[in-house]
């Protein structure tokens, strides 16, 4: 009964991590708490996930609530079985071995090749076979800032571990949120490598334009297409900078933000960002066709208000004059028929020489909304994409691969 119910969430959220085994690694941190959430996370994402118990975790939580969260046995120490060979060794089933929590004395062992509890059996074994490891530390800061650790976790990095940066508050290291792990969990095992070593600027969410020093005009974007797009590019090895009005809040490897407020502040960034070197860009953000000057002053109450607005500079036309990359432009368009915005998007594509024109009727979905239905055209052919934006991040970036590279 226990199986069946997770094979009801089992990829509910996406299927990033469908087909892959995840060991999941817990040592002895009161963050040891969050494993279940983690676990349940990683199978909504489609992954099989097997949990391995220091004796220190488990007086913490019990590997009955890890067995429950994963629907496997939990391995609390090493048997006849050998576990860390059948899961770890060469022709091991897992796909990666994430150790979260990971305390200072598992990662100093680990770094040191001392193996004495079943997480560092397991660690050991993942070294010695080429296994992908990723660890999220969870500690008291000052732990974190120990010499000696500091150069433990630079020396695992040298052997190609990765880790999650933990959220430093309250004089604590503490434990990354659940979504950041996933989504390194997502790269570490992505098998599309297709931008690595590849940059690519990516404009998300709407533009600001303000009327006085408390109001603003604005839209419906989300910034989520942007985002998903920035994500999908990253987990296929890019380094991302996504200059968005909406930032995540995410602490990802390769991946900076930089917050933009109105359409000029995102064309200075944009051009900024270009000119540092850059082999894509993605113009997803929602700009504002129109600015004004603001009044520096709160605009008193009034029967009627008249706002003078002047056209704004199109940020894809500015960038095409520095940028002669690739490029993926946005068109959005409301209330018209799919041959009509077919034809919008393909005469966009020839008038502006882009790589690419995703566009959409954002008068029922797309703006605001989760989930999406656009076309995408390139100059050797079309495509009719509809789900979550997720999914259709996925496959926009599937078609630029096989069109425009």
């Amino acid at each position: 009964m226990l199986n069946l119910h997770l094979e009801k969430i089992r990829g509910k959220k996406s299927k990033k991590l469908e087909k892959k085994t995840v060991v999941l690694a817990v040592t002895g941190s009161i963050a040891a708490v969050e494993t279940v959430k983690l676990a349940r996370e990683l199978i909504r994402r489609g992954a099989n996930v097997v949990a391995v118990m220091s004796e220190a975790a488990q007086k913490i939580i019990h590997p009955y609530a890890l067995e429950y969260a994963t629907g496997n046995s939990v391995v609390t120490e090493i048997t006849g079985k050998v576990e860390h060979v059948e899961y770890c060794g060469s022709d091991g089933k897992a796909d990666l071995l994430l150790i979260a929590p990971a305390t200072a004395n598992t990662i100093s062992k680990i770094a040191n090749g001392i193996d004495d509890t079943p997480v560092t059996t397991f660690a050991s074994t993942a070294l010695g076979s080429g296994k992908k490891i990723l660890i999220a530390p969870a500690m008291h800061e000052a732990m974190m800032n120990n010499r000696s650790l500091l150069e433990n976790v630079e020396k695992l990095k040298k052997m190609g571990v990765e880790f999650v940066q933990p959220k430093f508050e309250e004089g604590k290291a503490k434990f990354p949120e659940i979504e950041q792990i996933c989504l390194q969990v997502e790269r570490a095992v992505y098998e599309k490598k297709e931008f690595f070593g590849k940059r690519v600027v990516i404009t998300a969410g709407p533009s600001f334009e303000q009327i006085d020093p408390i109001r603003f005009i604005s839209n419906k974007s989300s910034g989520m297409m942007g985002k998903e797009l920035a994500l999908e590019f990253w987990r296929r090895g890019a380094e991302i900078t996504l200059i968005t009005s909406k930032p995540t809040g995410f602490s990802l490897p390769n991946f900076k933000e930089i917050r933009f407020f109105s359409v000029l502040d995102l064309l200075k960034i944009a051009l900024n960002e270009i000119e540092k070197g850059c082999d894509i860009f993605v113009s997803a953000a929602a700009a504002s066709d129109f600015i004004l000057e603001a009044e520096k002053t709160k605009i008193k109450t009034t029967e009627e208000l008249t706002l003078k607005l002047k056209a704004a500079p199109k940020v894809i036309k500015e960038v095409e004059k520095k940028f002669k990359g690739k490029i993926i432009g946005f068109k959005a368009e409301t209330g018209i028929s799919d041959s009509e915005l077919l034809k919008i998007a393909s005469e966009k594509l020839i008038l502006e020489n882009l790589s690419m024109v995703v566009a959409n009727d954002v008068l029922e979905k797309g703006m605001g909304t989760e989930d999406t239905r656009v076309v995408v055209v390139t100059a050797r052919s079309f495509e009719w994409l509809e789900g979550h934006k997720s999914f259709v991040a996925e496959k926009i970036v599937d078609k630029f691969v096989e069109d425009c590279l």
